[in-house]
């Protein structure tokens, strides 16, 4: 049904359906002009055709040849063709229908007049009523013809215009089919290279010639250019971690070697520890940063298997429980629901944004605070969720934490570099998930969703054919076209 509703909101369908509209407009519109055009022209016709008669009338001077002439074409007329009817101001009213609406000068009559034998004929008329002689003249044509025209041209219409908008509608139909499958081609190939997959490309037929195969080929050129962009960034920052990471390691082994060689004063010992300890710091904060780096560049990505989530939960849980009782934090871990709880990732990088996220607690919350891991299945995937009761962070700074290196001013006295919840924000990216901070009326709550997977294979839930980027779908393992990837079942 959801498949059926993005076909419809699809453009190329909408552009469909509203050329059919217009076709659909413009036609009915040709053929209503048409119909009034004819029709005012056979009214003009039959009007002529009645003053013409109503003359031949009029040249007989004798009132006595008159009735006479009026009598003999009452007999031989058809009342449903033509109705003849005088009322002399003397004698007998002559007419061949018993009943006819009272007109005056020119008229269209829509009531049915009724013939001797009391049957309704014809449905409309267009009469013409003056005096004559010594009496009262009404000479009425039928327009019965106009009507069978326009039942002639609906059916013209009918039969003319249905099958070709059928044809137009499958036709475009088609069409739009295959403009939202090469949207859909880009459509995912862009999610991959959003995600971080440099090295995807939208599938492109030499053969074709259209603007979505120029637009796939921008893309393919575009993706090219950042991923050699990327590259060249990698190498320089795997340079640039190798000509800082050791003066620094070289900084700090000086540092222990004054320690054991020299005999120092008790505030030489603090300065020295407090020496190594920055030390230490840079170096933690260098490998985050690196780490960070390749997370973001995507060099990750080829480790992403199918992952239990829930031992993972507990594994992290079981080596931080006692950190936690020593600093006098309660630490609870809650699992809703049996089985595994399958997601697609690297279990090293999973392992740390459940770590940062409870050491994000401890380290920010006053003692005997309460920090809270539940896991659970959710409708959209797998929710995971840390919540502390320590002084939260307001909803005005909560998009900047998830920075690099962006610390709260209430949060500088502690340790840590700022880039804990952005280290966690680069891992969630990576694995598809969705991440929420939130107010835990006191305290903070982060929750994070990891999408639904097929715990069958360890390949990615996408298919270079799929027009429906981003989204979760049932998934059948067979070839794809394009590749030994996942099709749509």
């Amino acid at each position: 049904m959801q498949r059926v509703l993005r076909s419809i909101r699809s453009t190329p369908l909408r552009l469909t359906a509203i050329l059919v509209t217009i076709f659909i407009l413009s036609s009915v519109v040709s053929f209503a002009t048409a119909y009034f055009v004819i029709r005012a022209t056979f009214d003009s016709t039959l009007e002529d055709e009645i003053n013409q008669r109503v003359a031949t009338y009029q040249a007989i001077d004798d009132q006595n040849d008159l009735i006479e002439r009026l009598k003999d074409d009452a007999e031989t007329s058809k009342p449903e063709l033509l109705i003849l009817q005088y009322l002399p101001d003397q004698g007998s009213p002559i007419s061949n229908v018993r009943h006819f609406p009272p007109i005056s000068g020119r008229a269209i009559i829509a009531e049915r007049a009724i013939d001797h034998r009391g049957r309704e004929i014809a449905e409309s008329y267009l009469a013409r009523s003056m005096r004559v002689g010594r009496g009262q003249l009404i000479v009425a044509q039928t327009r019965n013809q106009v009507f069978e025209m326009g039942e002639i041209m609906v059916s013209v219409v009918l039969i003319g215009l249905i099958p070709t908008l059928l044809f137009a509608a499958v036709s475009g139909a088609v069409v739009a089919r295959n403009a939202r499958r090469k949207i859909g081609k880009i459509q995912t190939t862009l999610a991959e290279l959003t995600s971080g997959a440099m090295e995807a490309r939208v599938p492109i037929n030499a053969s074709e010639t259209d603007d979505l195969s120029d637009i796939s080929k921008s893309v393919n050129a575009m993706a090219s250019s950042q991923e050699a962009l990327i590259a060249s960034m990698r190498q320089v920052s795997a340079d640039i971690a190798h000509d800082l990471k050791t003066p620094i390691q070289r900084v700090a082994v000086i540092i222990e070697q004054i320690a054991d060689k020299t005999k120092l004063s008790d505030g030489q010992e603090d300065l020295l520890d407090r020496a190594r300890a920055e030390t230490d710091g840079i170096v933690k904060t260098f490998q985050a940063l690196l780490q960070l780096a390749q997370i973001e560049g995507g060099a990750v990505r080829d480790r992403l298997v199918s992952t239990d989530l829930r031992a993972v939960a507990i594994d992290v849980f079981e080596f931080l429980e006692a950190e936690a009782e020593e600093q006098g934090h309660g630490l609870h871990l809650q699992i809703e629901g049996g089985g595994q709880f399958i997601v697609r990732g690297d279990r090293h990088l999973l392992s740390q944004v459940v770590a940062n996220l409870i050491q994000n607690g401890l380290r920010h919350t006053a003692v005997g605070s309460q920090i809270k891991v539940v896991l659970k299945k959710t409708d959209k995937g797998i929710g995971l969720t840390v919540s502390d009761n320590g002084a939260g962070i307001p909803e005005a700074e909560r998009e900047h934490v998830l920075r690099r290196l962006y610390r709260m001013e209430k949060s500088r006295t502690t340790d840590g570099n700022g880039l804990g919840l952005s280290l966690v924000a680069a891992i969630c990216a990576l694995h598809g998930a969705e991440l929420a901070l939130s107010d835990n009326a006191p305290g903070l709550v982060v929750s994070i969703t990891f999408p639904k997977t097929d715990p069958r294979r360890d390949a990615p839930l996408s298919c270079g054919r799929c027009s429906d980027a981003g989204h979760w779908h049932r998934w059948v393992w067979k070839r794809c076209t394009l590749g030994a990837r996942p099709v749509h079942g």
